[in-house]
């Protein structure tokens, strides 16, 4: 008995001192850091941004069912607020609005560069965890319209005006022409990665990115469609700005398989060959679960498995933040044994983000 108190009086008095180590580390943290600002947003001196989403209605219809404009409002960030995260963020000085409703990302890189290094300062990427900061230059906070999200004006106003492939003739304002909207590479090493820093230098080691395909691709498809009210259709890129959140991409990007092999086992297979950086990224997760039925329909077995990176707000460190990304090129396989009596084997595919919200992607069946 006394061995056992000592035993676990050792573990406690070790919780105890990983407590005050992890509040120490979070308090250094939180000093450290700037306290949280905002700054009015880049506007055109003779248009307002009202004026700029009535005359491009068409793009702007688009936009509002993206998450750029969701970014502070949709159901992503209610369930972030609701669950008390964003307090938590607000009172720990993380920078959340910077990226969610920036102000000034056309002023942050330089216009002129032909390639962004991974040596370069420009861009972040989100972490909710409360010990880490993400290294890197990122745009202000923008304190007016945050509704609105990631906007027009975030994307096409610099201090030298609006900003874009070019002017046309009939446009009744001049548009500045700038090569980060002519060069869909230099788009995403400059814009994109101005808030998606390591998803743009995860697709840069891709053949995809050697072969010229890029994140606007993907999440800015070419359209035929008109860009101001009862103007001509032509061939620009989509606002819709698609990603993890939608349904019809992600059972686009899982590459799936389910077979049953000569030696009765089940071998799923997943493999990243669609997805021009890790999949899933960020701190999203993808779950596989595998279950064994008998002919009349009775379970007999299950086994689950996932696939992500931890970034809990506290623990985001060795050993707890386990990183089973699936990169580029890269496939996983889980193998399962099978009885030997006819059955079906079953396989549920689910994503997940994180904060746990998730949805089936794909569902497969094989019999036995």
């Amino acid at each position: 008995m006394r061995r056992i108190l000592a035993i676990a009086g050792v573990v406690a008095a070790f919780l105890f001192a990983l407590a005050v180590l992890g509040g120490s580390l979070l308090a250094l943290q939180v000093w450290s850091r700037e306290p949280l600002r905002s700054t009015a947003s880049t506007t055109h001196a003779s248009m307002t941004r009202q004026e700029c989403i009535d005359c491009h209605a068409p793009i702007a219809d688009e936009w509002r069912q993206s998450y750029h404009y969701k970014s502070l409002t949709g159901p992503y960030w209610r369930d972030v607020r609701e669950l008390g995260y964003l307090k938590i963020f607000e009172k720990t000085r993380k920078a959340c609005v910077n990226c969610h409703a920036p102000a000034n990302v056309l002023d942050l890189a330089d216009s002129e560069s032909a390639a962004v290094t991974s040596n370069d300062p420009l861009g972040v990427e989100c972490t909710p965890s409360l010990l880490s900061e993400p290294k890197g230059t990122m745009p202000e906070a923008r304190g007016d319209d945050v509704e609105l999200g990631v906007d027009c004006t975030s994307c096409h106003v610099s201090t030298r005006g609006v900003v874009g492939a070019g002017r046309r003739a009939a446009a009744p304002h001049e548009t500045i022409s700038d090569r980060r909207f002519q060069d869909p590479s230099l788009t995403a090493g400059t814009l994109c990665r101005t808030c998606h820093r390591a998803t743009v230098e995860a697709w840069k080691r891709t053949t995809l990115a050697t072969s010229g395909v890029t994140c606007l691709d993907c999440h800015m498809p070419e359209v035929e469609a008109a860009s101001v009210v009862a103007g001509p259709e032509r061939k620009r890129r989509s606002h819709g700005f698609v990603g993890d959140k939608d349904p019809s991409m992600l059972e686009n990007a899982v590459n799936a398989s389910l077979t049953v092999t000569a030696d009765r086992k089940a071998r799923f297979r997943i493999t990243n060959d669609r997805v021009g950086h890790f999949f899933p990224s960020g701190g999203n997760w993808v779950s596989v679960e595998l279950r064994v039925f008998d002919a009349a329909g009775s379970m007999l077995s299950e086994r689950l498995e996932a696939f992500g990176k931890e970034e809990a707000l506290l623990l985001d460190f060795w050993p707890f933040n386990v990183d089973k990304r699936i990169a580029f090129g890269e496939e996983r396989e889980i193998l399962f044994s099978l009885p030997e009596l006819p059955g079906t084997v079953e396989v549920v595919v689910r994503y997940h983000d994180w904060i746990k919200v998730s949805r089936v992607v794909t569902t497969m069946e094989k019999p036995y």
